[in-house]
């Protein structure tokens, strides 16, 4: 696990980083903030860039936690690019890249790659508005 400088955590965040396939690692850059309540589950890899606020009771997982048909369960690394702001209860699922500056609305389930700027909303979530770029 890699933290930043002033990272800040707040009450009962869990950082989760455990693979049955070898080290997991979560990486959280300078200046993030994350909620209260929030979950971080790395089966592979989970990096969080710098500069980003994560509301509470977020759940980011690069995992399902579940085999289904196939022998072993299936990782897929998450990556949230710098000064991403990402809005309270929503879901970031495995293999998902969210762009620099972009925006999650509370409640989204992140289902698909975010570009860069953009503003996302929606169970799946979907681009509401592109070029928002969130500056804390």
């Amino acid at each position: 696990m890699v933290l930043g400088e002033k990272v800040q955590l707040h009450r009962q965040v869990k950082l989760s980083a455990w693979g049955t396939d070898g080290p997991a690692r979560i990486e959280i850059g300078n200046g993030t903030a994350i909620g209260d309540r929030s979950e971080i589950h790395a089966g592979n890899r989970v990096i969080i860039g710098a500069g980003c606020n994560i509301a509470w009771d977020v759940n980011i997982l690069d995992r399902d936690y579940h085999k289904l048909d196939n022998d072993r369960e299936i990782f897929a690394p998450v990556h949230i690019g710098e000064r991403v702001w990402i809005g309270c209860r929503a879901i970031i699922l495995k293999g998902i890249t969210i762009g620099e500056g972009a925006v999650v609305a509370a409640g989204s389930v992140v289902t698909r790659d975010v570009p860069a700027g953009a503003l996302v909303a929606g169970n799946p979530a979907r681009v509401i508005r592109e070029g928002v770029a969130w500056k804390p």
